[in-house]
């Protein structure tokens, strides 16, 4: 694909602000429109991007005719919006989770590959600094061979709005840290879940997840919810034959741990470079998802990862239902 491409973004959030940039940054594409069903908002962004604003998506395809749609509106409103743009011929790319339900999640892909466009899950915490370094840390051998790997995380308790089902954390968090254990350690086989006691208004809080891994390792998530808490915080250590590597709250450091365990390597971002901020690795990937579409070859976080994320999350309700380990 050798043209300019015409993106629009949906949902003009702060999310949003974010893939707008992106798309500003990207020398493949040029931000036509926007759109969310409140105008005040997508007008707001329009002014700041100079694109157009819609607060219709079916008149914002059917006028602009975008290559790319990217999607950031809250989780439940994913489906509609996804197969709308793929069924106009629009690569997509698309928050975490893809639905809230792996059959919606199933559809989006489905689709996505009978239309013969692209569809991209924003797993973004691969693009950042202590993921990309201990990425490149664990190729080079640096730790041997993985064996084991242990992620703790903690958020905000989520508002009803966003809420909507118990098991609402292994969605709107936690696809995140699987789709991490996927990318270290290998692909899922079975997992294990065990909740604390729900909350008074139903919501399980506090998890842990267990997993055996198609090479033979083996692996925890351990997270929960905490009222007030200011932002996600999470670390993860993945030992392997050599050594360890910890990852701390995702940008912050990473540890390369000998076998010598009093000889600790310390990798730390420059602070100076935007980035390797946080909030890049959402730009980062935007654009990378540009440039792919761009060379017509498929992004790293496809659809299929997206549906694969959600079917582990599915697995890990069943395992809680039913008191044992499930295959995936």
């Amino acid at each position: 694909m050798t043209h300019q491409l015409k993106s629009a973004v949906i949902g003009c959030g702060h999310m949003d602000s974010l893939h707008a940039q992106a798309i500003r940054l990207s020398p493949h594409t040029t931000l036509v429109a926007v759109c969310d069903s409140e105008r005040n908002r997508a007008e707001s962004l329009a002014r700041r991007f100079e694109s157009r604003t819609y607060d219709d998506l079916s008149l914002l395809l059917q006028h602009e005719l975008p290559d790319v749609v990217t999607v950031a509106t809250p989780d439940h409103l994913h489906l509609d919006i996804v197969l709308k743009a793929i069924a106009a011929g629009c690569h997509v790319f698309c928050e975490k989770p893809l639905a809230t339900e792996l059959r919606d999640a199933q559809r989006m892909s489905d689709a996505a590959v009978q239309q013969g466009v692209w569809l991209s899950v924003n797993y973004n915490r691969r693009y950042s600094f202590g993921y990309r370094k201990a990425k490149e840390l664990i190729g080079s051998g640096r730790i041997g061979e993985v064996k084991h790997a242990i992620i703790s995380v903690t958020d905000r308790t989520p508002s009803p709005k966003v809420a909507r089902k118990p098991t609402v954390i292994l969605t709107t968090l936690l696809t995140h840290h699987i789709d991490l254990l996927r990318y270290f350690c290998g692909e899922v086989t079975s997992v294990h879940a065990r909740f604390s006691d729900a909350t008074p208004n139903g919501l399980l809080e506090h998890v842990i997840l267990s997993f055996q891994l198609a090479g033979g390792a083996v692996a925890t998530i351990v997270a929960g919810y905490r009222d007030d808490q200011s932002r996600t915080t999470e670390r993860m250590e993945i030992s392997g034959t050599r050594g360890s590597i910890v990852v701390e709250d995702v940008t912050r450091s990473v540890k390369l741990i000998a076998l010598e365990t009093d000889r600790v390597e310390l990798f730390q971002p420059n602070h100076f470079v935007a980035s390797d901020s946080f909030y890049a690795t959402v730009t980062d990937h935007v654009q990378d998802f540009i440039e792919h579409i761009a060379e017509d070859r498929e992004p790293l976080n496809s659809g299929r990862e997206g549906v694969r994320g959600l079917k582990i999350a599915a697995a890990a309700v069943q395992s809680h239902r039913e008191g044992k380990s499930v295959e995936v």
